[in-house]
Parts: C-alpha cells; structure tokens; sequence
C-alpha cells in the first residue's frame, strides 16, 4: 500500500515563487537553450528583412482599396483620423501654454471664457477619439479618451 500524499504547503507549490521577472528570466532561459540546440536555424525567411506591408490586420474586402489608397498618398481612415488626432492634441497643448502665461493677468469673467472653450476643445477631441476607437483594427489598441478634470488640472499652473 503506497503512503496518502501530503497536502501541499501553500509555499510549495513551483509556480508560488514565480513573479514577473523570474517568469521572464524562465522565457529567457528557454529560448536561450533552444537557441543552442539549434532550433532556431534553418528557419522560413532567416536572413531575410522582415516584411512591414503585412496585410493581415485588413479585411480582405478591404484589402484593394488600401493599397490604392496607400499608391496615392493616402492612408486608411482610421490612420488619417490617427493623425488628426495628434495634431489636435499638439495644438490643445499650445493653446494650454499661451493660456498659462496669460493666467495671472486675466481676470474670473475671461477665466471662465478659458475654463469653457477648453471643455468645448476635449469634448471634440474625446468625438474624434471616439470614432477611432470605433473604426480602428483592434490591432491597433485604443485610444483612452481625455478625463475633464486631469485635463483641467493642466490650467492656470
């Protein structure tokens, strides 16, 4: 007859002792093995460049009316609403630091001028990240949408 097993100590257990880092240097460890096992030799495409037009992430009904659209100088929609939306945040952040330098001298009836137009300005902003949230692969991750009061906190500093 074999002995009962033992319960396992909560400390037991290998996976107990693992943390972020030490599972990374695990991952690491296994590559580097399978590395000089030579696993890694002799693969498709070894020495070649990577390909970057992978068209994967598009949908294949989509796929001819990028390309054309690529040819021509333009790129999908959610890329050029990508772009528009870092240019709307390059000028928030100017308008933000010619308003500072002015806060000091304005008075509370301009303030509150200022306090509105900036909510107006991220409530266009957040309709614009909005839609590319909405149009974007999801490959291409999500843009958080702008918070009124972190973004009021930048005013008046």
């Amino acid at each position: 007859m074999s002995e009962p097993k033992q319960p396992e100590r909560e400390g037991d257990h290998p996976l107990a002792r693992v943390n972020a880092n030490r599972f990374q240097g695990i991952i690491d460890q296994h590559i580097a093995e399978a590395q000089q096992a030579g696993m890694f030799d002799n693969l498709p495409g070894s020495g070649k460049p990577l390909e970057l037009d992978d068209e994967s992430t598009i949908p294949s009904e989509d796929r001819a009316g990028y390309r054309m659209l690529k040819h021509a100088g333009f790129a999908p929609p959610w890329i050029e609403l990508h772009k528009e939306i870092r240019e709307c945040q390059v000028a928030l952040n100017s308008w933000i630091e010619r308003v500072n330098q002015r806060w000091p001298q304005i008075g509370a009836f301009e303030r509150e001028q200022i306090l509105s137009d900036h909510k107006q300005r991220l409530t266009e902003l957040n309709k614009l990240i909005t839609s590319y949230n909405l149009s974007a692969p999801p490959v291409a991750g999500q843009l958080p949408l702008l918070q009124l009061w972190r973004e009021r906190a930048k005013i008046g500093v």
